[in-house]
């Protein structure tokens, strides 16, 4: 006879065995994290009710394909992001409708600042209207960390800068430049040129920091 005590019992799985085999359900735990989401929310939005979607992230069950779908258009995901996280996509978008931006009121340009809801970007972009029409020297130079990314959306465009000559751009041109060094913006001709503008984000949380006066470090 075989010793009963010498039998080997079949480990059980805990729920953090289950989860590990359950990537879907870690995911959606995941950007419920992110997103402060609800499992209820997340049924709303999915159609998929929220029994299922807590068993789903417990890894005591497992969606179909139809179902996997659902998920990820209710969320406005790719399918990937859910069934290969490892090799994800972000996923992130911002929209700014025509006029909707934040603008920014400064002495030579107006400034709208575009898309500026995602988190952690480290690029600003913005849409300018350039209201100088002669070159100011009594303004302060235009100065920030990092790299500008300049395109002419219309109008003809006049571009000063500490270290080069002025450089002139119309409709369709583009200039990349170490925004660092000083430089000002002059519309060409009677109309206010428009431009759009891509800037890096060093040093600031977010592109309206860019506009805001630096605090002076107390004595």
């Amino acid at each position: 006879m075989s010793d009963a005590r010498n039998k080997k019992k079949k480990p059980v799985k805990s729920s953090s065995d289950a989860e590990a085999v359950n990537p879907i359900g870690r995911r959606l735990r995941e950007l419920r994290k992110e997103q402060d989401w609800t499992l209820a929310e997340v049924s709303a939005r999915t159609g998929i009710s929220v029994g299922t979607l807590s068993k789903l992230e417990h890894g005591k069950t497992d969606l179909n394909f139809t179902s996997v779908n659902k998920l990820a258009n209710g969320l406005g995901l790719p399918v990937t992001d859910l069934t290969n996280p490892g090799r994800r996509m972000q996923g992130r978008r911002a929209i700014t409708m025509g006029g909707q931006g934040t603008t920014f009121i400064t002495a030579d340009m107006d400034y709208e600042i575009l898309c500026s809801e995602v988190a952690n970007h480290q690029q600003g972009y913005l849409k300018g209207v350039v209201k100088s029409h002669s070159f100011d020297p009594e303004l302060p130079w235009h100065s920030h960390a990092g790299q500008e990314f300049l395109f002419v959306l219309s109008g003809r465009l006049e571009l000063h800068t500490e270290l080069y000559e002025p450089v002139q751009l119309k409709a369709g041109d583009s200039i990349l430049f170490d925004s660092s060094m000083g430089h000002h913006y002059v519309s060409l001709g009677r109309k206010h040129a428009e431009i759009l503008i891509s800037m890096s984000l060093e040093g600031y949380q977010n592109v309206s920091d860019t506009f805001r006066p630096k605090k002076e470090k107390p004595l």
